[in-house]
């Protein structure tokens, strides 16, 4: 009876050197981990061992916030409205973006944008003696986009906010703005105030771009591709800043089934975000991607100059952010060389390198977001054209979109791939 008594108690020494080890790894790796996370965990297991080994366990940790709430619904809504006179095209457009995270906040965005650039044809005849012809269509334009965000606490409040101020976002709120502008003095002295003014804004945003885009026929369907670029910065209230680059391609086609058209087409867009505080000292460096295959249908009905549309559509999106924390000077200092290469378009053997750096730093010390949603869309479009001696048109298309999250998980230094369960509404 000694001997297992003393062979127990020598297993209970071996089981708590073993505890006391796995302890010092789970430390070790909680410690690669951001925000408290890997505490989480490391708790959660050391309690199962104690209660096993039948050891005083030490109170369970408070929770935390230990990681960015995630983008669980997004609602977007746009109008424009374009007008052509011959190879001349200008347009502009509103745009309102409302974003609900999973805890509970909703992020409300008031956007617009000018456009003006210029489409030309391009013939060119195959086969033998050029009895096959095809005219192609390019594109180039230039935007200037600008917005307003606001951060409110609960649905209900983004919905007041909403119908208080969401007039502003569209081409008919815009066009009330614009006379009223144009009659303060009358218009103050009659009191009429059709738009409730807009409280002082969370954020700010503004940017500079251009697109270019390629339409060619091919049978019953028309193939597009189209890339852009736009240069931007957001400024918040609180003094710190986002300057971003963001570059969109596009690729598709509207196959014509008479009176419906099909659009399948696959998008992809990257930005890199730099962000600084208050005292202008850099924060993080953000690289987020986001690539969605759609499929779409339109109804069109076109009689003389005139043409009407109305479709819908749906998809899978995946979006994938990969932050780097530049209060490491390692990371900082990869993240500075490859700004500095950003602001170098000829210097491409320059930034591939400085790309690759920062691609290791990340995987090395960064933090990656992967996130798929769900996505619906509907679409209508109005539009004429008139020639008198000239070609005069313009279209009026509206499109509202709906992403709702599936699945999100975090990779975090040292892990792997790990589901979020927090990410749901709160």
């Amino acid at each position: 009876m000694e001997r297992w008594d003393d062979a127990r108690g020598q297993a209970t020494s071996e089981y708590v050197a073993l505890v006391a080890l796995v302890a010092v790894v789970l430390a070790l790796a909680a410690g690669l981990t951001s925000g408290g996370v890997g505490g989480q965990v490391l708790a959660g297991l050391q309690r199962g061992l104690c209660r096993v080994s039948g050891t005083a366990c030490p109170p369970p940790p408070p929770s935390l916030p230990d990681l960015a709430p995630c983008p669980v619904e997004r609602t977007t809504s746009s109008e424009s409205l374009d007008g052509a006179f011959e190879l001349v095209k200008l347009g502009r457009s509103g745009t309102l973006i409302a974003v609900r995270g999973s805890d509970g906040r909703v992020s409300v965005t008031l956007a617009d944008g000018t456009t003006a650039g210029g489409e030309v044809g391009l013939g060119f005849k195959l086969g033998t003696g050029g009895r096959h012809g095809v005219e192609a269509r390019a594109g180039v334009t230039a935007s200037i986009v600008s917005g307003r965000s606001w951060t409110l606490a609960n649905a209900s409040a983004a919905r007041a906010f909403v119908d208080r101020h969401g007039a502003k976002a569209t081409i008919g709120g815009k066009a009330v703005d614009l006379v009223r502008s144009g009659c303060s003095i009358l218009c103050d002295a009659i009191g009429w105030h059709p738009h409730a003014e807009l409280p002082p804004p969370d954020e700010l945003y503004m940017g500079q771009g251009a697109a270019a885009k390629l339409e060619a026929p091919l049978g019953l369907a028309t193939l597009r591709a189209s890339g852009s670029g736009l240069l931007g910065a957001r400024l918040r209230r609180d003094g710190s800043s986002t300057w971003f680059l963001q570059l969109d391609t596009a690729v598709g086609a509207d196959v014509e089934l008479t009176p419906e058209l099909w659009a399948p087409s696959l998008q992809h867009q990257a930005v890199v975000s730099y962000t600084l505080d208050a005292q202008r000292r850099p924060v993080e460096l953000v690289v987020h991607t986001v690539a969605r295959g759609a499929l779409g249908g339109m109804l069109r009905g076109a009689r003389g100059g005139r043409r009407a549309g109305a479709g819908a559509g749906g998809a899978l999106v995946t979006e994938v952010d990969a932050t780097l924390d530049l209060h490491d000077p390692q990371n900082r200092a990869a993240a500075a060389a490859f700004v500095a290469a950003l602001r170098d378009p000829l210097g491409l053997a320059r930034l591939k390198r400085n790309a690759a750096a920062v691609r290791e730093q990340i995987a090395r010390t960064g933090a990656v977001d992967r996130r798929t949603y769900a996505l619906s869309s509907t679409a209508f479009e109005l539009g004429a054209t008139v020639a008198l001696g000239t070609q005069l048109g313009g279209a009026f298309v509206r499109t509202t979109e709906g992403m709702r999250l599936l699945t999100a998980e975090t990779r975090l230094p040292g892990l792997p791939f790990l589901p979020r369960d927090d990410c749901r509404i709160a």
